[in-house]
């Protein structure tokens, strides 16, 4: 899937310190990080690459029909707040600009990622690195993507 969106800037780390990209071969990383978060944090993306494969996900090549469908078919999200919902993958949240926004965020320790796109194309990925454990994080960041899709 990294290969087939184009994402050049995106890698899985394994346990062993070893990266594993779509057109090299296996290397060692000096650092020797031991990931042991798989999906929730092994995969090591940089925002346009996360903005790329969900572009590509929800309008460029999006899966077939049915699958898509199921994908977006949803139910309500009483964590994240503000109309949130999930579905297959996908979590969708209300614009303030009307319509929806689709993506998959993410939190692992120290870190948390909110990204989306629209169905028109316009896509927002927000980064941080620092988390203060505060609940008030996370819907500043779901704030910020929508104004970054209202633009």
């Amino acid at each position: 899937m990294i290969e087939r969106a184009g994402l050049r800037h995106t890698y899985f780390r394994t346990p062993t310190g070893t990266t594993m990209t779509p057109k090299a071969a296996l290397t060692t990383s000096p650092t020797r990080i031991r990931p042991r978060g798989w999906a929730a944090g092994q995969i090591i993306s940089a925002p346009r690459d996360v903005n790329r494969l969900f572009s590509a996900l929800l309008v460029g090549r999006p899966p077939p029909a049915a699958q898509l469908k199921q994908m977006r078919t949803t139910v309500p999200a009483p964590a994240p707040g503000n109309g949130v919902r999930y579905g297959l993958g996908l979590t969708s949240t209300p614009l303030t600009c009307g319509g929806v926004a689709w993506g998959h965020g993410g939190d692992f320790p120290g870190y948390h990622a909110s990204d989306a796109v629209t169905t028109d194309g316009r896509a927002a990925t927000i980064a941080v690195t620092e988390l203060s454990g505060s609940p008030a994080r996370p819907q500043h960041l779901t704030t910020d993507i929508d104004t970054a899709l209202r633009q």
